[in-house]
């Protein structure tokens, strides 16, 4: 039997919508679907590993779709799964990809429970009906190649990359001259985030790195022990980090890696615990913040008069995708930047007019030149 509870409104705000009435399952019904939703928090902490706060997050979905649609899940329908994406999407004007999260959450539950046969046998034998999927392609947001974003994060051209790391050589240089403090954190800056360029790698990767995360490429002896370095990224669908070995290949990583190891971080070991295994340490002796990355950043930004492009930390991974695209296979820059879709390394690319206006001549004039030899002969 459903309950209804309504918070009081103030007498000012009167005019304000309701609260919705809390709904209730009857005790049958309510018994049966408690089974179902242990069982899926179980299956997806257990056999699938994801992460509590996924799971936590996933249920309260489950549950407010129980709310509004004031039925068991053998009772929902398409039409009130509708209603529901309108509510969620029109009224609430949530963000595209936050939608298609709540919608998928949907389609998952009910998929577990179609393909449990003693869930399916139990509902059809107590309630005489059959478990159904409510959620298809023609009901759902897509996953299409552009991505959701509320703010464009751009990459810096290759000319702005350079006037990035020139910068740090000129402050290093004057540093260095003058005895000043800022010397170390400098020194430091300019390896952390020609790092991050070059392996193209989220702040989190970056400040979760080891000294130890590095192995050689044998097919690429010129780079020495720094080949691979070996990240921990974010996961998909709810599950934990995600291993990933990434290809180092810019040369210069290499000599930079070397020098910062062997002469810039004992420096920082000063107040450190000598087993410390952080690659990139503050002035404290501990693992770098993620705050204080993000204001070293916008330091350099600063030190390079690029303060009113918008860059962030991570518009150094655009550009990492952007600049490896016209160096390798869309398939090698996925891989290397951990992206389980193309076409979110697509969301990645900023490719100027002029390059692509670049590559149409370059094939059209392939293609001439391979009809005119056939002319010729």
């Amino acid at each position: 039997m459903a309950t209804r509870k309504l918070r009081s409104i103030p007498e000012s705000h009167q005019a304000a919508t309701l609260a919705p009435p809390v709904f209730r399952l009857p005790d049958k019904d309510e018994v049966l679907f408690r089974k179902m939703l242990e069982a899926y928090v179980t299956r997806r902490l257990g056999a699938l590993r994801h992460q509590h706060k996924s799971v936590d997050r996933d249920t309260r979905i489950i549950l407010e779709f129980l709310q509004f649609s004031g039925k068991a899940p053998w009772y929902w329908s398409e039409e009130c799964f509708e209603k529901w994406s309108y509510e969620i999407g029109v009224v609430r004007a949530l963000a595209v990809s936050s939608q298609r999260h709540y919608q998928g959450t949907i389609r998952s539950f009910l998929s577990y429970l179609i393909e449990n046969l003693n869930f399916r046998n139990a509902v059809h034998r107590e309630y005489g009906v059959d478990l159904v999927q409510i959620c298809h392609p023609e009901n759902c947001i897509p996953h299409i190649s552009e991505r959701e974003l509320t703010r464009e994060r751009p990459a810096l051209t290759h000319a702005e990359i350079d006037q990035f790391f020139n910068a740090y050589d000129i402050a290093i240089t004057e540093a260095a001259s003058f005895n000043t403090k800022d010397l170390r954190p400098l020194q430091r800056d300019k390896a952390m985030f020609y790092l991050t360029y070059a392996a193209g790698l989220r702040a989190s990767e970056v400040i979760g790195l080891n000294v130890s995360s590095f192995q050689p490429n044998p097919d690429v002896p010129e780079l020495g022990a720094y080949g691979f370095v070996s990240v921990w990224g974010k996961g998909s669908r709810g599950s934990g980090p995600k291993h990933r070995m990434v290809p180092l290949t810019h040369l210069p990583t290499s000599a930079l890696l070397t020098w910062y190891i062997q002469e810039v971080r004992p420096l920082f070991m000063d107040l450190s615990n000598a087993n410390e295994k952080a690659l990139f340490l503050s002035e404290r002796g501990r693992r770098i913040a993620l705050s204080t990355f993000e204001a070293r950043f916008q330091h350099g930004i600063a030190l390079a008069g690029l303060e009113d492009h918008g860059f962030t930390p991570h518009c150094l991974r655009h550009s990492s995708v952007t600049h490896e695209a016209q160096r390798f296979s869309g398939e090698m820059v996925r891989r290397k930047h951990g992206h389980t879709y193309q076409a979110t390394t697509q969301g990645y690319m900023h490719h100027p007019d002029e390059f692509v206006n670049e590559e149409i001549t370059r094939a059209i004039g392939s293609q001439l030149d391979a009809l005119l030899g056939k002319d010729k002969e």
